[in-house]
This record gives C-alpha cells, structure tokens and sequence, in this order.
C-alpha cells in the first residue's frame, strides 16, 4: 500500500537470503544444516515465541545452490505466522517434520495449530508464490499448501539431489544471533548509487 511497507517487506526477504548466505558462508559453502536454517528464522521473527516452533525427524544438510531457496519459504512461512497464523497469538504453535523417502528426497511438513481460526486467502500475493512455486520451479520438488480452519499445512519434497546427507539434530538451547540491521555504509551508497543485478535464480531476481 506505501513505499515504506514494500520497502519493509522486500528488506525483510533480503535479509532473509543474507541469512543463509551467512550460513553457507560460514561452512565454506558446504551443505548446510536445515535445522539452523529453521532456528534462525524463528529467532529473527517469531523471538519470544520461538519455544513454540518444534521441529522433529532427522537434520538434512542441503546443498547450497537449493538453501537460499529454502531459506525464502520458510521466511514466507514463519513471518506469515507471526502475522496472521498459529504465532501471532500468545498459545499457537507450529510443528515442521523432516522426513527421508526410500529415494533419499526431503520430504517437510509444516503444521500449524491453536493459533486463530485460518480463512483461506482471497488474494495470492508475491509470498505465496514463494511457498507455492519456488521448490517447484527452482528445485524441481513439489509443494502443497491448504489452509484447514485449525491450521494451515504445508508440505514439500525436496529432491534428493539438493540433500547431501540425513544427520542427528543438534541441540540447540541458545537460538543464533540475528542482525537485522543494514550498515550505514551500504544504506548510503543504495541512496547514492546505480547498481546492475545479474542473477540466475527467478524468485531472488524477481525480488531484487
């Protein structure tokens, strides 16, 4: 509706990927844990409800080029649950089950539950064709999204191609650090500059 709330928005997404790459970058652009990836993103907008995202089944450690794809869902995910799901009251939660197919593929199943009755959406804006299509499009999976009065579901398959290896969860008492600030720096030279995007990712182009 305002400059100010599509610049909160794609900000938001782009701090998202900047997340990711952050983790990836730390591995040395190695497969990643998948349960960080989740942890993270509930530290960065659920925060004080983030006891109330529970994850189950094996850790998959994903390959880098599909990470920052799955980091977009799952940004979509959460923070359209903090705004109008299971975590934007005081008692809802949600459940995400990691599981391996007999093909070595993904499969996640996002669970919400006892948060505010679910009206299916009216209109399909850019975050739902990021939950929708991404995987589909970018990775070559599937995904499936319906919205019961009880919660919304949501479950996607993950190609084995894009999964290096299942592994132990580690704990995690103490969720990771989360900037969510830009440097004044790069907040000045985006006010001052011009800047050429080349990018091979549909969704990250289309947002950028």
């Amino acid at each position: 509706a305002t400059i100010d709330e599509f610049a909160e928005i794609v900000g938001s997404r782009i701090h998202a990927l900047a997340r990711a790459h952050d983790q990836v970058t730390l591995k040395d652009w190695t497969p990643s844990s998948l349960y960080d990836l989740i942890r993270t993103e509930a530290a960065a907008y659920a925060a004080g409800n983030a006891d109330r995202v529970a994850i189950d089944g094996p850790d998959a450690l994903i390959a880098p080029s599909a990470f920052t794809t799955l980091a977009l869902v799952f940004h979509e995910l959460m923070t359209n649950s903090c705004k109008y799901g299971a975590l934007s009251d005081s008692r809802g939660t949600v459940t995400i089950t990691l599981s391996r197919d007999d093909d070595g593929s993904l499969e996640i199943d996002w669970r919400e539950a006892d948060g505010p009755p679910v009206k299916t959406p009216t209109r399909r804006g850019f975050g739902s064709t990021i939950i929708e299509r991404t995987i589909p499009h970018e990775l070559g999976g599937s995904a499936s999204v319906i919205y019961p009065q009880e919660g919304l579901k949501a479950l996607f398959l993950l190609p084995a191609e894009h999964v290096a290896s299942f592994e132990t969860p580690s704990p995690s008492e103490h969720p990771p650090a989360v900037d969510m600030a830009v440097s004044d720096g790069l907040a000045g030279a985006l006010k001052q500059g011009t800047a050429l995007i080349v990018e091979d990712n549909i969704i990250i182009a289309m947002e950028a």
